[in-house]
Order: C-alpha cells, then sequence, then structure tokens
C-alpha cells in the first residue's frame, strides 16, 4: 500500500509518502514529478492539510441501497450530482466552525472520496482505473436547513460550501480496492455510521466512468461517493472521526460560531 498526505513544514506546504509512524517529504507534484528529499518528519508533530487540492469537489446523493430504502427515494439510473466549492476544503485535525449569522443545524456524512489523477473526459468503467490515482475519507459536512430553506429549490453548493464544511484526508490510499471497504462515523467516541462500500447503487469505477461522460474531470479532484443512513447532527463540541480501515481516520472537532 501507498500513502500520501500534505502537510505544512516550515510554513509551505509539501507532500509526503508515509511509513510506520513517519511522513517522508517529497518534492514535486503528486500527480506530476516527485521525489524524496531526505526530510522525515514525525506524524504525531505535523500539522496536517488536506492531501489533495481538488479544483472540482464532487458529491453525490442518493448512492445507497439502506437509505434508500429506508428514505423512500426513487432508484437512480445515474450519480446525482452536487458542488462543494474548494473554498470548504480543509484537513485532518482542523476545527470545524459555522460562519457567523448562522447558528443552526450541522451534520456530518462520513463518505469515501474518490481522487483522481489523470485527467479524464468519457472513459469506460473499464478505464476508470488508469485516472483514478487513490481513495481517502470525506466529511461531507452539510448546513441541512440551508438545503431546504427554500420550496421549490434544494440549496446543496450553499448549504455544502461553508468555510471546513470539507473535511479530507489524512491520507490519500493509492494501493487499494474500494470494493471491500467499510465506512465509519464515531461521534465523541460512539459509532453512528458503519456501512459497505459494496451497498453502493453505483460503485467507484462507475461513478468516475458515468461522471465523466459529460464532465472533464481533472488530477487531484475529488468525488464523495455519497453516504448512508445514520448521519446526524453535531453539538458545538464535539470530535468527529471518519474510518475506513486500509485508508485513514479523518478526526476534526466542530466548535459552532466562534
Amino acid at each position: 500500500m501507498a500513502k500520501w498526505a500534505r502537510i505544512s513544514y516550515q510554513g509551505k506546504a509539501t507532500l509526503g509518502e508515509i511509513s510506520g509512524d513517519m511522513i517522508h517529504l517529497h518534492d514535486g507534484d503528486l500527480f506530476g514529478e516527485h521525489q524524496a528529499n531526505g526530510i522525515s518528519v514525525p506524524m504525531d508533530e505535523a500539522e496536517w492539510l488536506a492531501p489533495c487540492e481538488p479544483r472540482q469537489f464532487i458529491g453525490l446523493w442518493n448512492n445507497f441501497h439502506e437509505r434508500r430504502v429506508a428514505d423512500k427515494l426513487f432508484m437512480p439510473s445515474s450519480p446525482l450530482l452536487f458542488v462543494k466549492l474548494s473554498s470548504c476544503v480543509t484537513g485532518h485535525k482542523a476545527e470545524v466552525t459555522r460562519p457567523a449569522g448562522y447558528d443552526k443545524r450541522v451534520k456530518f456524512e462520513a463518505e469515501l472520496g474518490i481522487v483522481i489523477g489523470k485527467e479524464c473526459f468519457q472513459v469506460s468503467t473499464e478505464e476508470a482505473d488508469e485516472h483514478i490515482f487513490g481513495y481517502t475519507c470525506v466529511n461531507d459536512i452539510t448546513a441541512p436547513e440551508t438545503l431546504f430553506e427554500q420550496e421549490g429549490f434544494t440549496h446543496w453548493c450553499r448549504a455544502k460550501s461553508f468555510p471546513t464544511f470539507g473535511p479530507i484526508g489524512p491520507f490519500i490510499e493509492s494501493d487499494i480496492n474500494p470494493d471491500g471497504l467499510q465506512i465509519q462515523a464515531i461521534l465523541d467516541g460512539k459509532l453512528e455510521q458503519d456501512y459497505p462500500v459494496s451497498d453502493m447503487i453505483i460503485g467507484p469505477r462507475k461513478i468516475v466512468s458515468m461522471i465523466s461522460q459529460d464532465i472533464k474531470l481533472l488530477p487531484g479532484d475529488v468525488i464523495a461517493c455519497g453516504t448512508s443512513s445514520g448521519a446526524i447532527d453535531m453539538e458545538p463540541g464535539q470530535t468527529i472521526e471518519v474510518n475506513i480501515d486500509g485508508i485513514g481516520r479523518l478526526e476534526n472537532t466542530y466548535l459552532g460560531n466562534l
């Protein structure tokens, strides 16, 4: 397995490869040329950043059989997309806040994230692995009351793009088959979500293929594959973890309003 991260080192965003409890720093571009520079940092001393900077951060809704049945939703024939703006992206251990003027509910959603490694347009499901760099943990944080505040229009982008509402990381695992993965959300030590990738209506490779028929995907883009049942509201001061064995554990504390 090969795990990659980005940290702040001497004030500069720096790529690193994970080995044991150490981060071996690299110069260069994760999706291009890079090489080890001989510097290593212990993970427990790292200042974590999101492991990539997506130009396009795409989310899916209604992509799990269990939730579709529980919520009496229709069966989608293609990925049901929304966009999280890149300004919402944050990393492992970062604090999550809601902006001044918004004092309503904030909800976590634990998800598998696909990270695109090569430009991708109109590829087949069989070709998708050639364009996927790896997989990461995503918390698709949402302001549900903003989402549905206006009858006749769903504010997907606005409700999901508040600053800090897009935690990603801490790692991208570039050598893993996602089909057998299990996604968990743990709120203040209590397991709230625990569901398999195998319950997806549209699986990771098919997601990439189907989206790419209409949208050109770029290196570093992230696709959050949707969530299943069990996502609930967070209260200020609570810690939320997204755990995917084989990939990593993404941890953030929700502070409410600053």
